[in-house]
């Protein structure tokens, strides 16, 4: 099964119960999940690496567009987002937009779209590029009562042929 296929196949996966359940977030769950959206973009724009990964679970699972497979856990997302030797980068703009959010208590999922700027320096030279796309991510609620990313997903336009 390719990837396109694979991915698919997860999605359907994770959101069946989602779908089956009732929206039944509180006004307060749905404020922390906006809170997160809010803080995940505050994060990459501070440059605070830190910061973006205290907002997804430990066994957390990325599927970034493109792929050839998906990153999980902690160390996924670092060696997708954050490997060592990898040239300067700084986020200059990221707008998360959430289209739907639902969910049942205990987990929650929201999508919409996105846009990313961003410049990487390597050997003195400034490379600027950016896109718009969409996302869709999953949240599990913490014993804390927080809300983290457990799954998030995203794809960019492809260039026309």
């Amino acid at each position: 099964m390719n990837l396109h296929k694979q991915t698919i196949v997860a999605v359907l996966c994770l959101s069946a119960p989602l779908l089956a359940a009732t929206d039944s977030l509180s006004t307060e769950d749905i404020a922390k999940i906006r809170r997160v959206h809010k803080h995940y973009e505050d994060t990459w724009l501070k440059g605070d690496a830190d910061g973006v990964r205290a907002l997804f679970t430990e066994d957390c699972v990325i599927f970034p567009p493109h792929a050839t497979k998906p990153r999980l856990g902690q160390q996924g997302l670092n060696e997708f987002w954050f490997p060592p030797n990898a040239p300067p980068t700084e986020i200059t703009k990221l707008v998360v937009t959430i289209e739907r959010l639902g969910g049942d208590g205990h987990i929650a999922y929201a999508w919409g779209t996105d846009e990313v700027a961003w410049t990487i320096t390597q050997d003195g030279q400034k490379t600027s590029s950016s896109h718009s796309g969409i996302f869709l991510n999953v949240l599990r609620k913490q014993s804390n009562g927080e809300w983290k990313i457990s799954h998030h997903m995203w794809d960019d336009a492809l260039p026309p042929h």
